[in-house]
């Protein structure tokens, strides 16, 4: 019953996260997390270490909890895995695309870009952008059909789940995004991996600069 409250938690902490209901620059209490989870404090702080271990909360002691913000070290360690992984992933597609025209992943990516095109209006549902814009990355990677390379889909390093960091106040625009795969899909789709790789430092460096 622990783990399973524990694991609940975290879901709840995370769906949480994800939708903006924490703020950057804020402190939020243990207690009153608990509270507002109607569950008792034991399986809340086990949820909260679990995410404190990812990188998406700092545990601020005898202080509660906040946002955890990337220093400048982790910006510059998810710029070097975009590069090093997915930079790799795009050269590989391209060359793979420019063989095959039917390549099921590009396939796939020019889906994803048109259900994106129709939410790039900030009214609309951001959750359900930030998840097609993840399909966009991890299609990416898992065209390489590598399963070592397709397990490293959620590693912290590349904030490829970290939605909060595009709600912060200096937020990257969702067109800034959509842009950037677009110029990805491009390349990919004209053979030409070069291009494919430098449009993927580009967007690299935006999602940097945001950071």
């Amino acid at each position: 019953m622990t783990l399973l409250l524990k694991d609940e938690a975290y879901e709840q902490l995370t769906q949480m996260i994800n939708s903006g209901k924490f703020e950057y620059g804020k402190k939020y209490s243990l207690n009153q997390i608990a509270a507002d989870l109607n569950m008792s404090k034991t399986p809340v702080r086990d949820a909260i270490q679990r995410l404190a271990e990812e990188r998406r909360i700092d545990i601020l002691p005898s202080r509660g909890i906040q946002l955890h913000m990337p220093t400048p070290d982790e910006a510059r360690q998810h710029y070097h895995f975009s590069n090093a992984i997915e930079g790799y992933c795009v050269t590989e597609l391209a060359k793979a695309y420019a063989k095959d025209k039917t390549n099921i992943y590009v396939r796939r990516l020019k889906y994803i870009m048109n259900d994106m095109k129709e939410l790039l209006d900030d009214s609309t549902d951001f959750g359900e952008y930030f998840s097609l814009d993840r399909q966009f990355h991890m299609e990416l990677i898992d065209s390489l059909q590598d399963p070592y390379f397709s397990s490293l889909k959620s590693s912290g390093m590349g904030f490829l789940n970290h939605p909060e960091l595009q709600l912060s106040e200096n937020k990257v625009q969702r067109v800034e995004i959509y842009t950037c795969h677009e110029k990805i899909l491009d390349a990919i789709c004209n053979g030409d991996h070069a291009a494919a790789y430098d449009a993927m430092i580009e967007h690299a460096q935006l999602m940097v600069k945001y950071l």
